[in-house]
């Protein structure tokens, strides 16, 4: 029987899935399938997302290996009910996937039990006597009851200031119209408010999931009631803390300001949606004003800024010991409900009055451009202020204004970095670089220029011109000299969720008559690229057509190996960081040999790049590293240097040694 009429004949929800994760057929049931939950109380709002989850791609890994015939995974749908996700090989390349209903109930009973506890919100279920038939731990906690209290005992009876409230409104109609409801209410008995939410279950009684939310509404009231505070955090706002500055000024009282910003916050945004932004902002807040003494004044300014002023003059070594306590307290991820942890660094500069001046504004500044020189040379530790920083900032302007005119002009040369394979010297593909040289400045590193593209908006424009221009240029060499090798671009993480760009990169490849498979998309790894949902499915879509992905400067950002087993990857580039510990740091060739055997262990190709000696050579190549990029081979080469090598070199079929 084949796959398509087996899946026809089967009325529970049923898919094939291939060896690459791919579904490649489905029956009506898989597609109307409701909204379900997992068991660490995820929600999954169709079946191919929960199939696509680690924990049960795990578990395919083991069937599509052999140690496992099958596996079966029990789950709940939103409505409470019970089932199984059955899955079996077919055959070579073939996985079935049944959605049946729930036949174990012990299993189901033990799982169920398991997120109760496991959950951080409160949980009880009533009879429809009103009578508690389950109590999870946090709501013993909430409630100051234990199980034993209220088990088997009438809601009512215990909590009889509840009646005649929101609770008795709402908890009615769920059970009398067997409709979900959501409310807040105060309970007095113990002060505290409480977000409800009542579920109809199918014994006639009430599933309630709530927690108190005492914080929340004392912080609405603050905000409500106070002028000087921050919408957001409950912190002091702008006002307040220039008021307090213009004070201190008047009493010619000495104090410290740190100006600290967000690394990339603006990313989080665009990844997670302003909501998520926000409560980060408030989870920041929150840390800074459990941490600092009181004395200290803690005020949001506005965005992803925060001003910290210290009522006195500190010396070099007491601020140099405050900014790195202040930067420590990024050192561990922000958590926030049902998103995965968040790590966020900030960048802090330093003014002081009466030193650098006597206006509050003109503190500000200084404090700010100290900030901007530690953001840009990526600094962890707070800077003071420095008046040649001014020279700094006014290039960056220059910079930022330029940029706009620099294609116009031709400014821009792109040059070509060859990827070697060492076992057969020979060239497997070119990286493209860019260089600008301007008129007045000169020659520009591109680690100053892009940064200021990227935050400026003129990335876009910029890619789409390097890939144009490029592509047409290697469009010739694929028809002079028979090159079969990738070309490979570098290309922000944050092109990647732009749809107009994409359908661009699609339609340059196509014009240019360029396979897809020779087209390498080198991308720097970072949380907000590999947690985002649009990200991954653009660059699945593309790897659909034949591009490949690698990820650009491995162990360096955000190298975590659960994203990597999920992110759709074809090559690791191993930061030239690493090659340079070859035989000079035992510790770093230990990580250089992990990170090329993690590359092999899932099947990614791996090149190493800045080697530039033959013992570097050598030592990756004994260690499973055998594609390499650096000077050792070749240094990186205009058009001219690469049409003059090709024709030299290449049509000899021999790269020498």
């Amino acid at each position: 029987m084949d796959e398509q009429h087996l899946i026809k004949l089967l009325r529970v929800p049923a898919g094939i899935v291939d060896d690459s994760g791919t579904v490649l057929l489905t029956n009506p049931a898989w597609d109307q399938f409701e909204t379900m939950v997992d068991h660490a109380g995820k929600e999954y709002s169709e079946l191919n997302r929960l199939i696509r989850a680690p924990h049960i791609k795990k578990e395919c890994q083991k069937i599509w290996r052999g140690k496992n015939e099958s596996f079966e995974y029990y789950f709940r749908t939103i409505a409470r009910d019970h089932c199984q996700l059955s899955i079996t090989k077919c055959n070579e390349n073939r996985m079935l996937f049944q959605v049946l209903p729930a036949v174990d109930s012990g299993v189901v009973a033990e799982n169920a039990v398991d997120v109760l506890e496991s959950m951080n919100e409160a949980f009880f279920s009533l009879d429809e006597n009103w009578c508690f038939t389950y109590v999870n731990h946090e709501a013993e906690k909430v409630l100051f009851k234990s199980r034993e209290e209220l088990i088997g005992k009438n809601m009512w009876l215990l909590f009889p200031d509840a009646w005649g409230t929101n609770f008795e409104e709402h908890y009615f109609k769920t059970m009398h119209d067997q409709i979900p409801t959501r409310f807040e209410e105060y309970y007095g008995p113990i002060k505290s408010w409480f977000e409800v939410t009542a579920y109809p279950n199918r014994q006639g009684g009430l599933s309630v999931y709530f927690r108190n939310i005492n914080k929340q509404k004392e912080m609405e009231k603050s905000l409500w009631q106070s002028a000087n505070s921050d919408h957001l955090t409950g912190l002091p706002n702008r006002r307040y803390s220039y008021e307090l500055m213009k004070d201190y000024i008047e009493k010619n009282h000495p104090f410290t300001i740190y100006f600290l910003d967000l690394d990339q916050f603006k990313i989080i945004n665009d990844l997670y949606g302003h909501d998520v932004g926000d409560r980060l902002i408030h989870k920041i807040g929150m840390r800074l004003q459990k941490n600092l003494p009181e004395e200290i004044t803690i005020s949001r300014l506005g965005g992803d800024e925060y001003l910290i002023l210290v009522p006195d003059l500190l010396d070099k070594a007491e601020v140099e010991d405050l900014g790195n306590r202040l930067i420590g307290m990024f050192s561990k991820a922000f958590v926030l409900q049902d998103r995965p942890e968040i790590h966020v660094e900030p960048s802090v500069g330093v003014s002081q009055f009466p030193k650098d001046g006597n206006l509050v504004d003109t503190l500000i500044d200084k404090a700010d451009i100290a900030m901007y020189e530690a953001k840009k040379k990526q600094l962890t530790k707070a800077v003071m202020y420095d008046p040649v920083m001014h020279e700094s900032v006014s290039r960056d302007l220059i910079i930022q204004q330029e940029l706009k005119k620099v294609i116009e002009r031709g400014e821009l040369e792109f040059v070509y970095q060859p990827q070697i394979d060492s076992r057969r010297n020979w060239i497997t593909g070119v990286e493209v670089l860019t260089r600008w040289t301007h008129p007045v400045l000169g020659p520009v590193s591109p680690a100053e220029f892009i940064p200021i593209a990227e935050t400026s908006g003129m990335m876009e424009k910029l890619t789409r011109y390097q890939l144009d221009w490029c592509l047409s240029k290697f469009s010739d060499w694929r028809k002079h000299f028979s090159f079969d090798g990738v070309i490979a671009f570098n290309i922000s993480s944050g092109l990647f969720r732009n749809k107009n760009f994409i359908a661009f990169l699609e339609q340059v490849i196509r014009e240019h008559k360029i396979p897809f498979d020779q087209i390498e998309l080198e991308i720097t790894e970072n949380i907000q690229l590999f947690s985002h949902k649009e990200s991954v499915q653009t660059l699945e879509r593309l790897r659909d057509l034949g591009i490949r992905v690698a990820i650009d400067d491995f162990g360096t950002g955000y190298s975590t190996l659960s994203y990597l087993n999920q992110f759709p990857v074809d090559k690791i580039k191993i930061d030239k960081h690493f090659t340079d510990q070859i035989m000079t740091d035992i510790k770093g060739e230990a990580i250089l040999v992990s990170i090329i055997k993690l590359a092999n262990s899932l099947e990614l190709d791996v090149l190493a790049e800045g080697v530039e000696t033959e013992e570097q050579r050598d030592f990756l190549k004994m260690n499973g590293c055998s594609d390499m990029q650096g000077y050792y081979y070749f240094k990186p080469m205009t058009l001219t240097e690469c049409e003059q090598f090709y024709y030299e070199k290449v049509l000899k079929e021999r790269v020498p040694e």
